[in-house]
């Protein structure tokens, strides 16, 4: 086993230490889906969904902007986008970098009272990304294509594909969800190549889908490709869905489909490459309930960043960013954990790292009551018992390493198998946060923790 911790504080950090250090939280207000980041001169920019001074969701949504030099430490910039006079909200897109010098953004406008189908706008920015201009005429896609009996539409993710620019739009159909293809060779005026994409909605699906697809993204891995989707039916958001396969330019064909993300709180995840060209991703991770109007200040955080990587078994799994690790300092342990242990966590971020066993148990406390137990089943599934929260699952493999990192009140877990983002009991006292350690062999090594 290996634990890492980081204590190096947010200069935003609430004075209680509630707030999360590793996990990027606004400053004021309610934030969700991540997008555009991009790794441009010497940091990185990260775009999302913002509604400052509320906590609960409104369609009057803008554009957050924060910047890292570590995917780790992000500072808060004014914001990419406002809604204007001529708009209710500007929604979730992409961010188009490689198009000479000038960059280019994509988003869902939405106006009036109807909030299923939205148009795609555009906006240009400066070189530094801090300012961006759009205005009425800057619709470039008004809605969805009339034979395609679209009833939900929005989510536009643009990248290069040839000598040409592909947009992707998320669509809900009569019969499920999809995803509508777009074409342009100056980004400006797009010719609909129809679906890229559809699946019906089959609950007995052993990967359901849903019945439209939010925030969709495609792109080259390994020999193939990979689409990411999030799961929404009937307003209800679910999970991310993943499939693998061919695309020719114009259709992607799945091969395979697989459910990426466990839990009630991951979604909305969003690719990118980091500076050393690692296939990446970001994803929200959701207040439960999703609309907590008793919150305090913010809501919504985002996932640690995490590395996409295939597996044995023909799976896509995640792994957390090398970032997490170097950006804290290491400590050694010099003595393996006992069969009945615990760990001072204090109020640290920490990242465990250890072999899954049936019969492990770790259970995280302070002042002696229990925020949320972790067992290993001897059916190859994680456990997560959590007060005022539904029971979560994890499947995993006792094959590989499992990563944890608990930060505050969020507690994620990184698999061969599986990925789980999960809300658990804030603290009562912050600074006595421990990881209590019951295992069926005598020791669980432990190599180094980081602080």
């Amino acid at each position: 086993m290996t634990l890492r911790s980081s204590a190096g504080p947010r200069p935003e950090a609430a004075p209680d230490g509630r707030r999360p250090r590793v996990h990027f939280t606004a400053e004021d207000g309610w934030i969700n889906d991540p997008y555009g980041v991009s790794w441009v001169g010497d940091r990185y920019h990260l775009f999302y969904q913002a509604l400052p001074g509320r906590v609960t969701w409104a369609p009057n949504c803008g554009w957050g902007h924060a910047e890292s030099v570590d995917l780790v430490h992000w500072t808060e910039v004014p914001p990419a986008l406002e809604p204007q006079a001529f708009e209710r909200g500007c929604w979730s897109g992409s961010v188009v970098l490689d198009d000479g010098d000038q960059p280019v953004l994509f988003y869902t406008r939405i106006t009036g009272d109807d909030w299923s189908v939205g148009s795609v706008a555009r906006a240009v920015g400066s070189a530094d990304l801090r300012t961006w201009t759009t205005s009425r005429d800057d619709c470039v896609i008004p809605g969805p294509p009339a034979e395609l009996a679209v009833h939900t539409f929005r989510d536009p993710f643009v990248f290069r594909h040839g000598a040409e620019w592909v947009m992707l739009v998320g669509a809900g159909l009569a019969d499920g969800g999809g995803v509508v293809q777009y074409r342009s060779a100056d980004l400006r005026s797009w010719a609909c190549d129809g679906l890229l994409c559809s699946r019906p909605n089959n609950p007995d699906d052993e990967v359901w889908t849903g019945a439209m697809w939010e925030c969709p993204q495609l792109f080259p891995f390994g020999d193939g490709w990979v689409l990411l989707i999030s799961v929404w039916d009937h307003d209800v958001l679910h999970y991310v869905a993943a499939a693998t396969g061919d695309y020719d330019g114009r259709r992607f064909v799945p091969q395979s489909w697989q459910r990426l993300t466990y839990g009630a709180c991951a979604y909305a995840m969003s690719a990118f490459l980091d500076r050393d060209g690692r296939r990446c991703t970001l994803s929200w991770l959701r207040e439960e309930p999703q609309n907590n109007p008793t919150l305090v200040g913010r809501a919504g955080a985002h996932s640690v960043a995490a590395v996409l990587a295939g597996t044995d078994a023909g799976l896509l799994a995640l792994s957390p960013h090398p970032d997490l690790t170097s950006s804290a300092r290491p400590r050694d342990l010099s003595a393996a954990l006992e069969r009945d242990s615990r760990v001072d966590c204090g109020s640290d971020a920490v990242e465990l790292s250890f072999r899954p066993v049936p019969g492990l148990r770790l259970s995280i406390v302070d002042r002696g009551a229990e925020r949320a137990v972790l067992d290993f089943t001897a059916t190859g599934e994680l456990q997560i018992t959590r007060p005022g929260f539904d029971v979560g699952r994890v499947p995993v493999s006792a094959q590989s390493d499992l990563d944890l990192v608990l930060d505050a009140d969020l507690l994620e877990v990184f698999g061969a198998a599986g990925y789980g983002a999960f809300r658990i009991r804030p603290a009562s006292d912050p600074s006595d946060t421990a990881i209590d350690v019951s295992a069926p062999h005598p020791k669980l090594a432990v190599r180094r923790r980081l602080v």
